[in-house]
């Protein structure tokens, strides 16, 4: 007889008892109410943790595509545009960008209202071509930040609360670079004409706006050669800590995105992990169907194990043969689950639809978004199989030790 994790003989008696029509109907409810709660549990899970990837995913491309991922700056705020001793920013892993800014708080005020605003100052020139902020201009052109010229960009929020759209006139009024007159302090303002407005569908729409970095600079009276820090676009902005890490010479200093979006990411890591706990219960429930049914089929099959046992069959034979009983179930329900999970999220806005359930993003997107990770998949699919093996051990153990004389006494 061959020899292996589950010997021919225990996997063939195991694979009949599942296939058998079993004559306790209600430990055949049971085992069959357990495989389908694997496989809801299964699906369920899966299009909840691809939803919420579609979640991240979007806060990821929308908010972290404007504001900047990592930034090189100072204590005080202000480096040189070309400065000295510093690694090659644009060799460092994960880098695909770097381009100096200027970034200030203000006031934005059109003729009948009045905003506040974080102004970047930019230079397109620089700026990724592949960059969301290029495809997702309502109008106008990034391009259109020129030296002198005194364009700004708004994002569709703060247009909206300004009533203004392109050709516009706005003034711009900034906290720093303020000068003394005699009728006190003055802050550093001037009017610019607006000539792009852009729309990620985050509420940066509501807080950015953009200027020429020379044009900042000016208002600011700072020396042209300098800026606020270098900004760093990376491939995946979850990575800046493989950025920052990279020593810098005294005075100098590394600042990320997570300094001013780190909570919202954290929370929605956090609501992911709290819905895929629940969930998993789910699946843990159904694997504890398995152990009862399982029991109850150890009970009932009592003496067939008896049988088996003077036949010969020593206890760890007894042992494959329930174990493969009760995780046929738990690998079927696993695999219907993961079948159906996977055409959930592959038509889960189509569904939605025709069930007159139209859900659309902030930016006029198709509906939710859903991202299907393929190792989350299997891990998902992996666990529930584990879990069902894990289920089967008491039973198992229960069935190896069943005494062949006085399972038969009464036969």
């Amino acid at each position: 007889m061959k020899t292996g994790l589950f010997q021919p003989l225990s996997l063939a008696i195991g694979l009949r008892y599942a296939g058998s029509r079993r004559s306790n109907r209600f430990v055949s409810f049971i085992s069959l109410f357990s495989t389908f709660g694997i496989a809801i549990g299964v699906a369920a899970l899966m299009v909840v943790i691809s939803v919420m990837n579609g979640f991240e995913g979007q806060l990821k491309g929308r908010i972290l595509g404007v504001i900047p991922h990592v930034v090189l700056t100072s204590e005080t705020g202000r480096i040189d545009a070309a400065p000295e001793g510093l690694p090659d920013l644009a060799k460092l892993p994960h880098v695909v960008a770097v381009a100096p800014m200027l970034d200030s708080e203000g006031m934005l005020q059109s003729p009948g209202q009045l905003t506040g605003v974080s102004v970047q100052g930019i230079d397109p020139a620089h700026w990724p071509k592949d960059d969301i902020l290029h495809s997702q201009m309502l109008g106008g052109r990034l391009a259109s930040l020129k030296a002198g010229e005194y364009q700004i960009v708004l994002g569709q929020g703060v247009a909206r609360r300004l009533g203004v759209g392109l050709g516009d006139e706005v003034r711009l009024i900034l906290t720093e670079g303020t000068r003394f007159t005699p009728f006190g302090r003055v802050p550093a303002q001037r009017l610019f004409t607006v000539s792009g407005i852009f729309g990620v569908g985050a509420d940066v729409d509501d807080q950015i706006a953009l200027i020429a970095i020379q044009d900042a600079q000016r208002l600011l009276r700072l020396p042209e050669h300098q800026v606020g820090g270098l900004r760093l676009w990376l491939d995946d902005p979850f990575a800046a800590d493989a950025v920052i890490k990279t020593p810098l010479p005294a005075g100098y200093q590394w600042q990320d995105w997570r300094r001013e979006r780190g909570e919202l990411f954290q929370a929605v890591a956090m609501e992911k992990r709290m819905m895929g706990l629940m969930l998993v219960l789910i699946i843990a429930v159904a694997t504890f169907n398995i152990l009862s049914a399982l029991v109850m089929v150890v009970t009932d099959k009592e003496g067939e194990v008896a049988i088996l046992r003077t036949m010969g069959m020593n206890e760890s034979g007894i042992v494959k043969i329930f174990m493969v009983l009760g995780a046929s179930s738990g690998m079927i329900g696993a695999l219907f689950g993961a079948l159906a999970g996977i055409g959930l999220c592959l038509g889960l806005n189509p569904l939605l639809n025709g069930l007159g359930l139209n859900l659309y993003m902030a930016a006029g997107g198709s509906g939710l978004p859903v991202i299907v990770e393929p190792m989350q998949v299997v891990t998902i699919l992996g666990g529930a199989v584990l879990l069902s093996f894990a289920a089967t051990l008491y039973p198992a153990a229960r069935a190896a030790r069943v005494r062949p004389a006085e399972a038969l006494r009464y036969e």
